[in-house]
């Protein structure tokens, strides 16, 4: 098994791209088209003729050199492979992580658990996920009785969906209602680019909830891949949190896609019991951290 470092450059994107689409583990997030809207900055570790893949998002390092981050909206990336995803294999590419990324702190996919004995801090993380292949009837009886609650709420407010909303309108809500960062500001444009390549490739959809007088008090849009149904961008405003406007928009998205070899993918850990009152299972990927800065081997 030979492991080469390349840079964005000089990567094969069909062959890249070749090896996330078929991957067991494959995702959206690891898509050079995703990487290069999301992550800005990244290289990749590549095994032999593309048959394993190993994106590397880096930003310049708060004390010196450059660091190994997540970015925001990209809950995870790791090891894709079309091969077997043995304790070897995972070994092997995370030994080949370049020495001069003295930080890192990111997360890995569902199939890449670290080997206990390398020097990682391995935490792990849960997001929730929802089988979709059967009748709303069956589905929603799994709801919590303080999820029907919500949706009543929602329904006495009387909240309505919105049809044929705007990539810029999603993402001038998300921008108004998330804590504003640096990070926020930047990805501001880099997810319109994102619902615009997905609605392109016709593998998405936007979806919002409205006041009676017309105003917007909930956005998200989701992204099929992988045989997911993936949960991107879900915010309300406080009006929409209060009055179930999060919950009746996910209500709707499992009614319009009832009966379809799906997973709903709620793409969360902190709103872990709102994924748990629709029935979500719970799903486990790997942070890993490792700071030789405090060392002082710079």
């Amino acid at each position: 098994m030979e492991i080469r470092r390349l840079s964005r450059d000089e990567i094969e994107k069909p062959r890249f791209d070749g090896c996330v689409h078929y991957a067991p583990n494959g995702n959206v997030f690891g898509y050079m088209w995703y990487l290069d809207f999301i992550a800005k900055d990244w290289e990749a570790l590549v095994e032999d003729n593309y048959q394993s893949v190993f994106p590397l998002v880096y930003r310049p390092g708060r004390l010196i050199g450059k660091e190994l981050h997540q970015p925001l909206l990209m809950r995870e990336l790791g090891i894709y492979s079309v091969r077997a995803l043995s304790e070897a294999r995972i070994r092997a590419f995370l030994e080949a992580i370049p020495e001069e990324y003295r930080y890192i702190d990111i997360t890995l996919n569902e199939r890449n658990r670290p080997p206990e004995d390398m020097d990682f801090e391995v935490s792990e993380r849960t997001n929730f996920q929802l089988m979709l292949n059967e009748p709303y009837e069956v589905l929603s009886r799994r709801y919590s009785d303080s999820l029907q609650a919500r949706l009543e709420r929602a329904s006495d407010a009387g909240l309505l969906p919105v049809t044929n909303i705007k990539p810029e309108a999603i993402a001038a809500f998300f921008k108004e209602h998330t804590q504003q960062t640096r990070e926020v500001e930047r990805t501001f444009h880099a997810v319109q680019r994102v619902m615009y390549n997905v609605l392109h490739r016709g593998q998405g959809f936007a979806t919002a909830i409205k006041k009676k007088d017309g105003d917007l008090c909930a956005v998200n849009f989701y992204i099929f891949s992988h045989s997911k149904m993936l949960s991107l961008l879900p915010v309300a405003s406080p009006y929409g949190r209060e009055h179930g406007a999060l919950e009746l928009m996910t209500d709707l998205a499992l009614r319009s896609n009832e009966n379809r070899p799906l997973l709903l993918d709620f793409n969360t850990e902190a709103e872990a019991p709102f994924a748990r009152d629709f029935g979500a299972q719970p799903n486990a990927y790997y942070q890993i951290k490792r700071d030789k800065r405090v060392l002082g081997l710079f």
